[in-house]
């Protein structure tokens, strides 16, 4: 008979833990070229991302900033603590404390700005991209199929009834593009709000802003920061100065924030505003057409985009 051992069971469970605890190079991974499937988590499980279902597009993105900021916050009062800890065990032991390393601790800060950056962009191009494929949803009955450029079959496929066609039409399409955003609000609603190659535009501060922060988004993800004599060629063009092979920085000068602060505010004035021509482009419908307006798609524009007399003021039936 087998002796009970306790010092053989309890290695046996610190290897055990240890096995499990093994993540980079782990033997039990299985290697990518053997999979079948990409792995996923409900949403729900994800913290930063638990109620972006139930909400807006737009609601989404400003959550996805307020996360962003409060990450980098999280990460700065982790350095404090950290240090003050320190400070204070080197005081009991009566040593002289040198204090952490700052340049590790500003490599690492760095690079949490530089993919909160980079996030907050690509961020912003998803809310363009969720905004106008739900309304399209909303309102594809009231949108006639001829209005939709390109081959024959997108326009086949729109009369068709799978709630899916929208995506397919519109989901592929790059929203980095002002164009392309002119080119679905139009589609949709029959109005463009950017018209990026027109110099006598209302928006032309905004419209190069917003250019050279996608560039900026361009340089961040494809040179991983460092600034090309291409992308220099590019924000000059758009007004804007940059030293080429050095990094762009996004905690230096606030360029981070400032960029953040405004795709904040145009992601509400460009809510505002297509609430506001979705209205009239209802109206127009109702008008010329003689199409009635299903309550149902009042309540769902609400939930979208908010609500405004013009929306309200509609014959709803």
């Amino acid at each position: 008979m087998r002796r009970y051992t306790p010092n053989k069971v309890k290695h046996n469970i610190f290897k055990e833990d240890t096995v499990m605890a093994r993540t980079s190079g782990a033997k039990n991974i299985q290697k990518f070229e053997d999979r079948t499937k990409v792995s996923s988590t409900s949403s729900k499980e994800i913290k930063h991302l638990a109620q972006s279902s139930k909400s807006s597009a737009l609601d989404q993105f400003k959550a996805l900033l307020k996360h962003q900021k409060n990450y980098l916050n999280w990460l700065e009062s982790r350095h404090n603590a950290l240090n003050d800890a320190r400070i204070e065990l080197a005081q009991l032991k009566s040593e002289n404390y040198r204090g952490p390393k700052g340049d590790t601790y500003r490599k690492y800060k760095w690079y949490a700005e530089h993919n909160a950056l980079l996030e907050a962009i690509n961020g912003f191009e998803v809310f363009y991209k969720t905004t106008l494929i739900n309304l399209a949803k909303i309102i594809r009955h009231y949108v006639p199929a001829e209005k939709l450029s390109g081959a024959v079959d997108v326009k086949v496929l729109w009369g068709l009834t799978k709630a899916s066609v929208p995506e397919l039409v519109f989901e592929h399409q790059l929203y980095h593009d002002l164009d392309n955003v002119d080119k679905v609000c139009f589609a949709l609603v029959g109005s463009k709000r950017y018209n990026k190659n027109n110099p006598k535009s209302n928006l032309r501060e905004l419209n190069l802003a917003l250019q050279a922060i996608f560039q900026v988004r361009h340089t961040l993800s494809h040179n991983h920061g460092v600034i090309t004599i291409s992308d220099k060629s590019k924000l000059k063009i758009l007004g804007y100065d940059a030293t080429t092979k050095e990094v762009i920085d996004p905690s230096k000068d606030g360029l981070g924030s400032s960029i953040t602060r405004l795709l904040e505010q145009e992601s509400k004035d460009f809510t505002l505003w297509l609430l506001d021509k979705t209205a009239d482009y209802l109206k127009e419908q109702v008008d010329a057409r003689g199409l009635e307006l299903d309550k149902k798609i009042h309540t769902r524009l609400q939930k979208l985009l908010g609500n405004n007399q013009k929306l309200d003021n509609l014959d709803w039936v």
